[in-house]
């Protein structure tokens, strides 16, 4: 990471506290460029803002990828004393991004709410 010029990653759903949402392996990414002061870059349509996600539930994502691949069957005896999860998306906190690329241009974090509050209408927050 300390020869990295830039982080460049993708949104799976970007948030209106600058967080987003992103595929599993961005968090890592995204902590170790701030540890190293690499700016960290998102690209993602305007469509992939939203108001509102549902954080109120035991995981912060309801997609979760097979638990095969973290462990595999072949473990045998292990695989009935464990609860294996993969999540297909980690949350990356607006902390570790350094700007948003979109369809309208570059924003920092802090001004995403404004973007969204410009994009949907306030009748758009009720689910």
């Amino acid at each position: 990471m300390s020869r990295v010029n830039k982080v460049i990653l993708g949104a799976h759903a970007i948030l209106a506290n600058g967080g987003m949402f992103a595929i599993t392996g961005s968090l890592l990414a995204a902590t170790a460029a701030r540890v190293h002061s690499t700016p960290v870059a998102v690209c993602a349509g305007q469509f992939k803002l939203t108001p509102l996600w549902n954080l109120y539930h035991e995981f912060g994502a309801l997609d979760f990828a097979d638990p095969s691949s973290v462990l595999g069957f072949e473990e045998g005896n292990l695989v009935d004393k464990v609860d294996v999860m993969n999540p297909y998306y980690d949350y990356v906190g607006p902390e570790l991004v350094d700007v948003f690329i979109t369809n309208d241009g570059d924003h920092p974090p802090s001004s995403v709410y404004r973007l969204i509050k410009e994009t949907y209408d306030d009748d758009d927050h009720e689910l």
